[in-house]
């Protein structure tokens, strides 16, 4: 079953939170929740705060994830896989990076959103299976599915964006 997104008229899927061009909240037929369309001055489309220039990623580290609305770098660590997600109440299982501290919950991300694999010469990135999707360079991905993952790539997990800084351990 699809969802026409009444801000963009992008089509997805009708369990979709938020969309996944323009973040807009989706109103779900029947609920009466109305959705509203971003201010241009609130999108979230673009890509602000983007590093363009030359990147050294944090010493000892060798993916770091760029926060872009707050500058904010994590560091991730070395050769390995890490769950990336949000931590709530009552979770079982937690993520090994959470981005709860930058209002997660509130940007659709899952509890357990991605799955980061780092390897001696290559990086992957796949989406567990969340609500709101996963897209790296606006390329939305295939759930349950490797996709590269480059130094400077732009990765949104529902709304919340982060770019990621690929460097030396």
């Amino acid at each position: 079953m699809k969802i026409t997104c009444p801000n963009c008229g992008l089509e997805q899927e009708k369990k979709d939170i938020f969309c996944s061009r323009c973040g807009v909240r989706l109103s779900r037929t029947g609920d009466g929740v109305p959705t509203m369309a971003l201010d241009a001055g609130r999108s979230t489309g673009g890509l602000e705060g983007v590093v363009q220039s030359p990147v050294r990623p944090l010493a000892g580290s060798l993916l770091n994830l760029h926060i872009l609305r707050t500058g904010e770098i994590l560091m991730i660590g070395g050769v390995g896989e890490y769950i990336v997600g949000r931590v709530s109440k009552g979770q079982s299982i937690l993520p090994d990076v959470d981005l709860e501290p930058y209002q997660a919950f509130k940007d659709g991300v899952s509890r357990l959103h991605v799955r980061i694999k780092v390897e001696p010469r290559a990086m992957w990135i796949t989406d567990l299976g969340s609500a709101n999707g996963t897209r790296v360079n606006d390329q939305k991905l295939t759930p349950h599915q490797d996709f590269p993952l480059s130094n400077k790539d732009v990765v949104r997990l529902g709304r919340l964006k982060f770019q990621a800084l690929v460097g030396q351990e």
